[in-house]
């Protein structure tokens, strides 16, 4: 009976590290999937869907502060077209509502149509569970790797 009893115990401990696991990389693959949205969207440099990307009071690391500041700085950059944007993850830790993803970013532009710009460098993105809207970023951090012209 005691074996028995140790051995359901063993295996119900077994059941929740997997179902914790699983739910913890389908929270993971949701952060990517943000992510790779938010890349599409400075593609197309659309500020306004970029925007909503953040929560209401998010950052654009120092430089922007809530929705309508951040609109209204990257709606400044007429005279960029970008051509790409990637970004990678190497980083992911959740816990409860908050994911803090890590990485690597890479795009190419064009300025005032004729000088092609490469910026890359590393990123860490803050995002929060909203229910209804999803995975927002709460503060976004970008660090050059001031090659930006190689």
């Amino acid at each position: 009976m005691k074996n028995h009893f140790l051995k359901t115990i063993y295996l119900f401990l077994i059941c929740a590290v997997v179902i914790y696991s699983c739910q913890s990389q389908a929270k993971q693959q949701a952060v990517k999937q943000a992510m790779a949205t938010y890349d599409r969207l400075i593609k197309k440099m659309d500020a306004d869907s970029i925007a909503l990307m953040y929560t209401t009071d998010g950052d654009l690391g120092i430089i922007a502060h809530g929705r309508d500041s951040i609109r209204k700085f990257l709606s400044t950059f007429t005279n960029v077209k970008v051509l790409s944007a990637s970004s990678s993850s190497e980083n992911i830790k959740i816990k409860d509502d908050t994911a803090v993803q890590s990485g690597r970013y890479e795009q190419v532009a064009l300025v005032n149509n004729s000088d092609t710009v490469r910026p890359t460098g590393s990123y860490e993105a803050k995002w929060v569970w909203i229910k209804n809207e999803g995975w927002k970023i709460r503060r976004m951090i970008t660090t050059s790797d001031n090659n930006s012209n190689k």
